[in-house]
């Protein structure tokens, strides 16, 4: 096993964990760097970000480059538009349990008791381990269609590369 297969296991541990002793903020941050890296290691993948580039991005940007990595006309990647909005929907729900702890609105007569702010964070935890594990599986997926797609285009078959192709 090496050594990014055993991070993936202890981060998937520490977010179970986390999320059975009611540490949500903790299962909440490893779920967005897990998300992060797929997606990081897809857009390399694509050439869409350059290595030196990927940790400068946010996660917004991030999902952002996703989309318009997949809905590239001509691409080959598995169609992912749900999950795309399932995700940047999660991304201001964690926003807003990450920041919002400690961070309160202008609007005081806003600001959920504390007991119903950590059911909120409580929920996106659970929803951000699901889409951590769907993202994955998501990535893994697109591997094996690139590795097909090369296949393919190594026996011969002229085509316009869809992972270079113009929007």
């Amino acid at each position: 096993m090496d050594i990014k297969q055993e991070r993936y296991i202890e981060a998937y541990a520490r977010i179970e964990s986390s999320i059975k002793s009611k540490h949500y903020f903790e299962a909440i941050t490893i779920e967005e760097s897990i998300i992060s890296d797929r997606l990081a290691s897809f857009l390399e993948a694509t050439d869409t970000l350059k290595t030196e580039q990927i940790h400068r991005q946010s996660f917004a940007s991030l999902i952002m480059l996703w989309r318009l990595a997949t809905n590239n006309p001509g691409s080959i990647w598995e169609n992912c538009k749900d999950l795309i909005s399932k995700v940047d929907s999660w991304r201001g729900q964690r926003n807003k349990y990450v920041h919002g702890l400690v961070k309160f609105p202008n609007q005081k007569a806003n600001i959920p008791i504390t007991s119903e702010f950590i059911k909120g964070a409580e929920k996106t935890a659970i929803e951000g381990n699901a889409l951590s594990n769907q993202v994955s599986d998501w990535r893994k997926r697109q591997i094996q269609i690139k590795r097909k797609y090369n296949k393919v285009n190594a026996h011969g078959e002229n085509q316009v590369d869809p992972l270079h192709s113009a929007t």
